[in-house]
């Protein structure tokens, strides 16, 4: 089934889905701003990698009110993982906005303004003791 899968979507690519694909790309181009780049560096990729790997080896870590569970890379968008350990704390009183611009203070570190500029989106997605989540995601563009 697998093998009848894999030929089908190979003869969708020669037949013409390759034009659809490209459309997208130059659609993507046209509505990316002009600091994004189109391809992320290879070189940038493999940075992130062998940070977040050091990184993960000191996970998780705990502040206050707060544990810093994970740190995961899947495609061009980096996860962090938050629980908030304080019951009080509840994704209705979680001030989104208040957050994001604490967030957004670390454009400021060039390493990390490197790879947001460079393609990478970060998601950090916050756990409170309900279950309940919040996720705020910061990109190039947040770093203006």
């Amino acid at each position: 089934m697998k093998k009848i899968i894999c030929g089908l979507f190979y003869m969708c690519l020669l037949g013409g889905c390759h034009q659809q694909a490209v459309d997208a790309v130059e659609a993507s181009a046209a509505s990316q701003p002009r600091h994004m780049p189109l391809v992320i560096d290879p070189a940038l990729t493999t940075s992130v990698d062998q940070q977040l790997m050091v990184l993960q080896k000191k996970l998780p870590q705990q502040h206050k009110q707060i544990r810093f569970n994970a740190a995961v890379r899947h495609n061009h968008t980096i996860y962090y993982s938050y629980t908030m350990l304080d019951e009080k704390r509840k994704r209705d009183n979680f001030n989104v906005d208040s957050v994001k611009k604490e967030l957004m203070h670390s454009c400021r570190q060039p390493l990390t303004r490197r790879m947001l500029l460079g393609g990478f989106d970060f998601v950090y997605v916050y756990t409170f003791q309900d279950h309940s989540q919040q996720s705020i995601t910061l990109s190039g563009k947040d770093c203006r």
